[in-house]
């Protein structure tokens, strides 16, 4: 996710979660702050999934893992590669540099696809929103950060 988005986001679910988990824990032992038990169980479990998505944002922040924005550097790297191993072919429409991308980044372990819509717009190979990692969890992560791009 966006760094700013993280930082404004990240102490407000933090402390509304962190309220309703106390809320809801208390209402366990008998300090009702509800009418009925189920809204206490139900306060608890809203604060659990609060507390949780701010981990959640932690953990997907740019600063924090190797997901979009590393796929973006891992991009510029393979262009660069690229453009430096191939340099004749570096100023116009080619098929060899496309290729030479793709499967530099098929190294990196990103796979080659057209489903967003960024991609739709300009199908290069120096588009990063035309990759996917292969490992599951990254690949899960990176799709959901893409869908806010």
């Amino acid at each position: 996710m966006n760094e700013g988005i993280a930082t404004f986001i990240a102490p407000m679910t933090l402390l509304l979660g962190g309220g309703l988990f106390s809320v809801g824990l208390l209402s366990f032992l008998d300090l009702r702050f509800f009418k009925t038990k189920f809204q206490g169980k139900v306060a608890l479990a809203a604060g659990l999934a609060f507390v949780l998505l701010t981990e959640f944002i932690f953990a997907t922040s740019g600063a924090s893992g190797r997901f979009l924005a590393a796929q973006k550097v891992d991009v510029t790297d393979c262009e660069l590669d690229g453009e430096t191993a191939l340099p004749a072919e570096r100023h116009k429409d080619s098929k060899i540099l496309h290729a030479h991308i793709v499967t530099c980044m098929k190294e990196l372990g990103y796979e080659w696809t057209t489903e967003h819509d960024h991609c739709k717009e300009g199908p290069i190979s120096t588009n990063p929103y035309c990759y996917l990692p292969t490992h599951r969890l990254a690949r899960v992560v990176n799709s959901f950060q893409m869908k806010f791009e």
